[in-house]
């Protein structure tokens, strides 16, 4: 029990470092609900245009919840098993094709831990997600692999729009003071 009390609470500091903080709480939760709302949506809408008969709201929201818990828990478990075992020269490595990837395709640099990262949720999302997926909604792996991407882009996607939208608005509105 205390290994699951300590990848979750290793996802929650992972979630509070990546997601960036914003002091206004409403806009916080405008923008989390907005995410969740999104990637709901979208999931339904594929899952249903991919042929599931599965793809009922609530049945949806339990996969929805259960995989975004399952990618978080493997960025977790990459951060709190596979970094602190992981020897130096292995962490040099992984620095070394970021450097030479990020020169190759005009990008800024990953830290090692960065990319690791990314790779447990991929691992994750690959291994787990779309597996559990496939057999939950009866849709061919590929499909529930399209779904989860487009639905995780727009997760993605919604709430920086939201973010950029109030921005412009905020400034717009604000008194300016001579």
């Amino acid at each position: 029990m205390n290994g699951l009390q300590s990848l979750a609470s290793t996802a929650l500091n992972l979630f509070r470092e990546f997601v960036p903080g914003n002091p206004d709480a409403a806009r916080f939760w405008l923008e989390t609900g907005s995410a969740v709302l999104s990637l709901l949506l979208v999931l339904t809408l594929l899952l249903r245009f991919f042929g599931s008969q599965n793809s009922r709201p609530a049945l949806v929201l339990v996969a929805g919840t259960l995989g975004v818990l399952l990618l978080a828990g493997g960025a977790a478990s990459v951060e709190l098993y596979a970094l602190p075992s992981l020897p130096p020269a292995a962490i040099t490595a992984v620095e070394a094709v970021s450097s030479w990837a990020s020169t190759r395709f005009h990008q800024p640099v990953w830290p090692a831990r960065n990319v690791l990262l990314v790779g447990g949720t991929a691992a994750s999302l690959l291994l787990i997600v779309v597996p559990l997926t496939r057999m939950t909604f009866k849709v061919p792996g590929f499909l529930a692999l399209v779904a989860w991407l487009a639905a995780l882009a727009t997760t993605w996607t919604v709430p920086a729009v939201i973010r950029t939208g109030l921005s412009s608005r905020t400034e717009m509105s604000a008194p300016k003071n001579r």
